[in-house]
């Protein structure tokens, strides 16, 4: 097997993108190497693979394609990085009933690892509804024919969001169909008769027809396929599409189950978009519920909202749901696992809104349903307790889709909800006309109007080191201000105790009540409903601080009550020695919520934790936390 390095890898993928030749200097600075290392680099490419893979020409460095392609067919593992368990599967979806040797003979494995990686598949394909057996020598996968398409799709699904290497490892799902080559057909066909669909719903479709195509030897099962729900419009495209796959692809005749299965497909992806007289009296009423669904969370998350835009495009989302009969076996929106990672929050306003559009519809929302739901609600929406403390960025990166995809998932990956990256640009200008904290650029350009830093498109550890300091000098003065009036109104010196040494939770919580409602701060059901907060769940964290506070907004204004204890307190199973009483009014929450998180993050550090306990008066208290919060911006 040929290995390569991740740059080597990197600098071949980035030439198979383009049809024509680039220049070394180009390349070099894409991968932020010297010219020299570049031809280091394509002068091991070539002279390990034994053929020339990389030109050399008059006008730069180009991939030769016919070369490249045969080496990919020859070296499975550098064309599509699948591990063991991957191959295996992809092996029993085209040979469900097989044995172990013949297993080890075409997946190169040994016996040890070919009987350990089907042990570990079993809990992914009974997920999918098939069975494995493995008795003896014997193996077998078996179920119907839509659950291993569904298994495919997942499989495709998976290398779609690969970062580098995407290309080929689709096409070792589907190596006698190209996706392009479907999406083009169904694309004019949808062109020429003047419909629309969605980038999401077109891929899904094509990723279904192909699957249909790729696996047409294993007829679908008419009895568990979708069924076509066609009108006129649907009927007579479904009908245009099947005479050009039979044209296109003559060899991979369809069988009659698997025709009416691509009119299914094809009614499931078009139909929300073509009016129906009949559906007009329950579109009203799923668009009444999902409006007073939409006011419903606005309300709950105190959501900025426009909301014209936003009831616009949810309710045609949702009335599509409703009016799907029935649901395709490949749904994929690849935008969800970044919206977990980087919006949880939106996303949690996402799965609120589909459990409210649930109980009011019927309507069951996957977790790509609901991702499509967060990206609406992102599109018009912001929540004023966002994580604005996250460094917003633009990145200026030359057009090429595997560098960008590269950038994007290593930058996310590295810095996680710190770095908020709003868009991706090819040009200074481009980055200058955005409203960013930080501009990264992968060229020579460097933007005049906000903060800049310069990195290699390879990501290296001196790139991470120079971002990482570029984002801590916008953090810095982005935070400063906004922390140090926070600090200023939510502490008080009057609600500040060091020489207190209640023996446990219920006297710390009895001690700083009194204080709060002393000073006027909270009513005297304050304290009844902080104990009542306790017996759900005790607000200790982390075995050492605790943050008591009321189960509603009863505060008449937001104080933070601070108790550092002259002995630690006993709090349920742990012995804290920080309590931070929280007093919070409704009005105040927006703002209280962008001090309490970073209060929480630095509680969190050991070695400032320490610190802050060894504070003894408000006043180095109070110039603490200024210093060390606007740290952790």
């Amino acid at each position: 097997m040929i290995l390569f390095s991740e740059r080597q890898a990197l600098l071949l993928q980035l030439l198979s993108e383009v049809d024509h030749a680039t220049t070394g200097s180009d390349l070099a600075a894409l991968l932020g190497v010297s010219s020299r290392t570049l031809r280091y680099d394509i002068s091991r490419i070539n002279g390990v693979t034994k053929i020339e893979i990389i030109e050399a020409t008059s006008k730069g460095y180009r991939i030769n394609r016919t070369l490249y392609n045969d080496f990919l067919a020859r070296n499975s593992q550098l064309a599509t990085q699948l591990d063991h368990h991957e191959r295996i599967l992809l092996y029993l979806l085209g040979t469900p009933r097989t044995d172990i040797y013949d297993i080890m003979r075409d997946c190169f494995l040994s016996e040890s690892v070919t009987r350990a990686a089907l042990q570990r598949l079993r809990p992914q394909v009974e997920s999918h509804q098939l069975e494995l057996q493995v008795k003896g020598s014997s193996v077998r996968l078996s179920g119907a024919e839509i659950s291993f398409r569904r298994l495919l799709g997942d499989l495709v699904r998976n290398a779609m969001d690969v970062a580098v290497g995407k290309n080929e490892k689709i096409s070792r799902y589907l190596p006698d169909i190209e996706l392009d080559h479907v999406s083009d057909i169904l694309t004019t066909l949808i062109r020429d008769r003047n419909l629309e669909i969605d980038d999401i719903r077109m891929g899904n479709a094509v990723v279904n027809l192909a699957i249909c195509l790729q696996r047409f030897q294993f007829p679908i099962d008419p009895e568990t396929a979708p069924r076509a729900v066609l009108n006129p419009v649907t009927e007579e495209l479904s009908e245009a599409l099947l005479d050009q796959l039979s044209s296109q692809f003559p060899d991979r005749p369809l069988s009659a189950a698997d025709r009416e299965y691509a009119r299914a497909i094809v009614a499931i992806a078009l139909d929300p978009h073509v009016e129906g007289v009949d559906r007009k009296a329950r579109r009203t009423g799923v668009s009444d519920a999902t409006r007073n669904c939409l006011d419903e969370t606005i309300d709950h998350f105190n959501l900025q909202v426009d909301k014209d835009k936003l009831y616009e495009s949810v309710s045609g989302h949702v009335e599509r749901l409703a009016l799907q009969t029935r649901a395709l076996p490949y749904f994929r929106n690849t935008l969800q696992e970044s919206l977990r990672s980087r919006s949880p929050f939106l996303y949690d306003v996402a799965v609120y809104l589909a459990d409210r559009l649930t109980r009011a519809l019927g309507i069951t929302f996957s977790d790509d349903e609901i991702g499509l739901l967060a990206i609406y609600l992102g599109l018009y929406s912001r929540p004023v307790n966002a994580d604005d403390h996250a460094i917003s960025a633009v990145v200026i990166c030359p057009r090429y889709q595997t560098l960008r995809d590269w950038l994007l998932a290593g930058l996310v990956d590295h810095f996680g909800n710190r770095l908020q990256i709003i868009d991706l640009v090819s040009t200074k200008s481009e980055a200058d006309e955005q409203d960013c904290d930080l501009v990264i650029s992968t060229t020579d350009e460097s933007s005049r109007t906000h903060p800049c830093v310069q990195i290699s498109a390879l990501l290296s550890d001196l790139d991470f080191s120079a971002v990482d300091s570029a984002m801590l000098r916008a953090a810095k003065a982005k935070s400063r201000t906004r922390i140090a009036e926070s600090v200023r109104r939510f502490l008080d010196p009057e609600l500040f105790f060091t020489d207190v040494a209640p023996k446990n939770s219920g006297e710390a919580i009895g001690f700083m009540c009194d204080a709060l409602e002393e000073k006027g701060v909270v009513p005297a059901e304050f304290r009844d409903s902080v104990l009542l907060r306790e017996t759900y769940s005790p607000t200790a964290f982390a075995r050492r601080f605790a943050v008591p506070h009321a189960m509603d907004f009863l505060a008449h204004r937001t104080k933070v009550a601070v108790l550092i204890p002259d002995s630690p307190i006993n709090w349920e199973s742990a012995d804290i020695s920080l309590v931070l009483m929280l007093a919070i009014n409704g009005d105040d929450y927006d703002d209280f919520i962008h001090f309490y998180q970073p209060l929480i993050s630095l509680l969190y550090d050991s070695r400032l934790y320490s610190e802050i306990r060894k504070v003894r008066t408000f006043e180095k208290f109070m110039s603490f936390l200024d210093d060390e919060l606007s740290e952790t911006e």
